[in-house]
């Protein structure tokens, strides 16, 4: 079984371009335009991973955890943002973030496979 891997994504572009590679590699994928539809959605949803991207309209990516972790939703976070300020990565990282990965320096192939090995990791610890 794959993980449900949502993203959180204000960009049409690369939303649909990770959306697109994820589903052809088979995992259950949900993408999202902003921090309030992914809270809309993930308890429909049920992710394993979240791809949450911090620049958006409407909620973005601080405003998400903050409301995610106090509604006691489970599911890694994983801030996939071009932002690299070390005040912002301190604080959603102090709010449970499991990884803060600058979009620029990762393919969508090297994404999927790192939520590959996180979620072997999981099944191996578990």
């Amino acid at each position: 079984m794959l993980p449900k891997v949502m993203i959180v994504e204000d960009d049409s572009v690369i939303r649909e371009i990770y959306a697109l590679k994820f589903e052809l590699e088979g995992y259950p994928v949900l993408a999202v335009e902003n921090g309030a539809r992914a809270l809309e959605s993930v308890v429909e949803f049920q992710p394993h991973f979240i791809l949450l991207d911090m620049m958006m309209p409407v909620m973005g990516g601080l405003e998400f955890m903050e409301h995610f972790r106090a509604q006691g939703h489970s599911g890694e976070v994983i801030v996939f943002s071009n932002v690299s300020a070390p005040k912002q990565m301190r604080a959603v990282m102090k709010l449970g973030a499991s990884a803060y990965w600058v979009k620029s320096d990762y393919t969508p192939e090297q994404v999927v496979t790192n939520i590959a090995e996180l979620w072997q990791g999981r099944a191996q610890t578990a």
